[in-house]
């Protein structure tokens, strides 16, 4: 992001900034120039969307701004969960699901839930502030226009706060709850 930082300057006055992190990626691969800028190494997916999510938050001209991080490939994740195990991501080195009985979540929503988390600790510890997180699938339609949906709610709520119809942040009638989406399967 060094070279090419001068498109920066030109989201000054934006009310919302949408960060994407596909969740499937976990466990992927790719080459990425190492710290020397003469060669290249192998890197994890998720850790470069780890590192571009920290770098793209504390640029300076998102101080003030709500982000909506928008875990995308849901439904890949769901069915690789249960074959590859998250820890294969060295940030999710801690995951341990809890077996489910009966009607409790699946492996696929506590490893979601834990991902979120872990976005959301990172963005509160660099802001101070709440992130908003959504799923989607990205060949479901429905799911990517109610991400959509979600997002001009953030930006709604984020209007309405400034002007201090709802008062201190606490107050807000809108989640931030990781479960907030209604495409989590409750099993």
């Amino acid at each position: 992001m060094n070279e090419g930082c001068k498109w920066v300057e030109m989201f000054e006055d934006v009310h919302v900034v949408v960060f994407c992190v596909a969740l499937s990626d976990y466990d992927q691969m790719w080459l990425s120039p190492d710290n020397s800028g003469t060669g290249v190494s192998l890197q994890n997916k998720m850790m470069q969307s780890k590192e571009l999510f920290e770098t793209t938050v504390g640029l300076p001209c998102f101080k003030n701004t709500a982000f909506v991080l928008i875990f995308n490939k849901y439904d890949t994740f769901e069915e690789k969960i249960n074959r590859v195990p998250l820890t294969s991501c060295e940030w999710f080195a801690d995951f341990s699901p809890v077996q489910p009985h009966n009607n409790n979540q699946s492996l696929a929503h506590q490893a979601y839930y834990y991902v979120a988390v872990k976005f959301k600790d990172l963005y509160a510890s660099l802001t101070g502030r709440k992130l908003f997180v959504w799923q989607a699938r990205a060949r479901d339609r429905v799911t990517i226009d109610e991400a959509f949906k979600y997002i001009r709610e953030v930006v709604k709520w984020d209007e309405e706060k400034e002007e201090n119809y709802y008062g201190p942040q606490e107050d807000s009638l809108y989640s931030t709850d990781v479960s907030s989406s209604p495409f989590v399967r409750q099993e």
